[in-house]
């Protein structure tokens, strides 16, 4: 066995004369414990609200989505079209339609998100398991209805046995606006029926009204323009492939959105508040190192004499400097494994049983939602490493110094 790591076990597991030293040894290790498994707690979170977003983004994003790379509507032609359905993969090409408007029902009024969609929306089952109320339909012959968010649907008061009052929704005539001719022109208007209610997240269901695509196009006035097409891709395809295949079809003139880019700031805020969090925990894990800068440097001290034994023994300085290296390494370690270990069985009772709770009534979720990740854990173990060295280096440094120097 290495001589260093042996006296550091020796000096580890025997019980010191002064009990003051052998308590701050135990609230070192402790500290350090406490400090990991804390870390490991907080990332496991932020790893499951990221989760969740993703997962819930799933329930109504497309798996693609082509937008104009200027942020304005545009148009594809038949040939790029019929293209596009043979790249391999896809599964549905959902057209798209979308703006704010206004809507106006029995008094009341509202800013929402209309989204103009055709059959193939609908063919895909898009939306459909998030209908708690109603039906799953946008037409019904001539007749316009839409699907509206539940926070829409209870702040405007509608209700489906009211057949002879319908939706009223507005939408600024842009032609007459830019003349100027602020008249009954200026606005356009459009009718239109609750056919169900959707029940998604708290943003869309406060905004979003799905209406039929031709309904969309008259309101807006400017028929065959799209603001984006949604593709659902077949199981298994590989989505970064079949964005490569949309990018040489269509060119830079388009920008092709998987999932996660679709909310890519959304998921750059939680990365970055992670980042944040992970700093302001080693930078605590640092203060609480000085505990075990504290318990080296009185160790040195008590274990003066037997330094001076050791020195007589033929111990050089290197051995001396590695073996209270060591000693901060088995405090610091053991204090970090026992940290990670309950980290780990606290995260996975949470993860199973959701015992703290989020506290926020008629949230989607219960709990707070933990998703472990094996990085998270060799992340804090090189922080722990890191910082434990550096508290350490000073009374190694001392011990020799103490040892060596004073020796006349």
């Amino acid at each position: 066995m290495n001589f260093s790591l042996f006296i550091a076990k020796r000096y580890f597991f025997s019980k010191s004369k002064a009990s003051f030293i052998s308590l701050i040894s135990r609230i070192a290790m402790i500290s350090v414990g406490v400090e990991v498994m804390a870390l490991v707690l907080i990332l496991s979170v932020f790893n499951g609200l990221e989760d969740f977003q993703k997962g819930l983004f799933n329930t109504f994003d497309p798996d693609l989505k082509i937008v104009s790379a200027q942020g304005t509507r545009f148009q594809l032609d038949s040939i790029q079209l019929t293209k596009l359905k043979q790249i391999p993969g896809l599964k549905f090409i959902n057209p798209i339609l979308e703006d704010q408007g206004l809507i106006r029902y029995d008094q009341k009024q509202l800013v929402v998100r209309m989204k103009g969609v055709d059959a193939s929306y609908l063919a895909a089952g898009r939306l459909k398991n998030q209908v708690v109320e109603g039906d799953y339909f946008v037409q019904s012959g001539e007749h316009p209805f839409a699907l509206v968010g539940i926070g829409v649907f209870l702040a405007m008061g509608m209700s489906f046995e009211n057949v002879f009052e319908p939706v009223e929704a507005w939408y600024p005539n842009h032609t007459q606006l830019k003349r100027a001719a602020l008249n009954e022109n200026a606005i356009r208007r459009n009718f239109f029926f609750p056919s169900g209610v959707l029940e998604v997240e708290q943003n869309f269901d406060n905004q979003t009204v799905v209406v039929p695509l031709d309904w969309m196009e008259e309101l807006v006035g400017i028929p065959g323009t799209r603001s984006a097409y949604e593709i659902m891709l077949q199981e298994g395809a590989d989505d970064a492939l079949v964005k490569s295949q949309i990018n040489q079809l269509l060119g830079p003139q388009f920008a092709i959105q998987t999932r996660d880019e679709q909310h890519a700031l959304l998921l750059k805020a939680i990365k970055i508040e992670k980042l944040f969090v992970f700093l302001i925990m080693a930078f605590v894990m640092g203060i609480a190192s000085f505990t075990l800068f504290y318990a080296l440097s009185l160790l040195v001290i008590e274990k003066r004499k037997d330094l001076y034994t050791l020195m007589a023994l033929g111990v050089t300085r290197q051995q001396v400097f590695r073996a209270f290296l060591w000693i901060g390494a088995l405090i610091s370690f053991s204090g970090a494994a026992l940290g990670m270990l309950l980290g780990f069985v606290f995260a996975t009772i949470q993860q199973q049983f959701g015992v703290v709770s989020l506290g926020i009534p008629n949230a989607l979720i219960d709990a707070y939602p933990i998703k472990m990740n094996p990085w998270d854990f060799i992340w804090t173990a090189l922080v722990v490493i890191f910082i434990t060295g550096l508290a350490a280096l000073f009374p190694a440094r001392k011990a020799v110094q103490m040892t060596f120097n004073s020796v006349k």
